[in-house]
């Protein structure tokens, strides 16, 4: 048995009718947006017609004294500070379960980063760094499950961790010298 459709709405037969939604309030526009930009546009139309010049440099305006008068002819060049003693004894050893690295990178002498890949563990490298501000760090890489580093600063460990996992890495640092 079919029941005819309502007038107007088009249906299935058996399908129940549902209104449409009701209708949404229009949206009231902001003015306060508009407002601010009216008041930003009017400083900056005061500022750029008030910032004319008076003739004056910057540090007679601020004086009252015409610059240049006491001003030297030239400045001295910067010159950096010179390393000071023998440098500092840095030692970095990286240990591994498996016996190669896949990578080791360290700060040489000179602050500069440098890297070596494929190395056998264990791995170390001592080096005096001669920088004004000196920097130890190690990271090490393992093809095995478990990798450690260490910094020694003049004799002293400063730094040692682990790492373990498949391909394991570690980072050692130190900077307090």
């Amino acid at each position: 048995m079919t029941y005819p459709p309502q007038p107007g709405q088009p249906q299935q037969p058996g399908q129940p009718y549902y209104p449409p939604p009701p209708l949404q309030p229009a949206k009231k526009k902001r003015k306060w947006p508009w407002i601010v930009l009216a008041i930003i546009a009017v400083f900056v139309v005061v500022a750029v017609a008030g910032g004319g010049e008076d003739g004056k440099s910057p540090t007679e305006a601020l004086t009252g004294e015409p610059a240049g008068h006491d001003a030297p002819a030239s400045l001295p060049p910067l010159v950096a500070a010179a390393p000071s003693g023998d440098g500092t004894q840095i030692t970095y050893e990286v240990i591994s379960d498996s016996g190669e690295l896949n990578n080791v990178t360290w700060f040489d002498e000179l602050n500069a980063l440098q890297q070596q890949s494929n190395v056998a563990a264990p791995w170390s490298k001592a080096l005096s760094n001669t920088a004004t501000f000196s920097m130890a760090g190690v990271t090490a890489q393992t093809t095995g499950t478990s990798v450690t580093c260490r910094v020694v600063v003049d004799g002293d460990i400063k730094d040692e961790k682990t790492s373990t996992g498949q391909y394991a890495v570690v980072n050692c640092s130190y900077a307090g010298f």
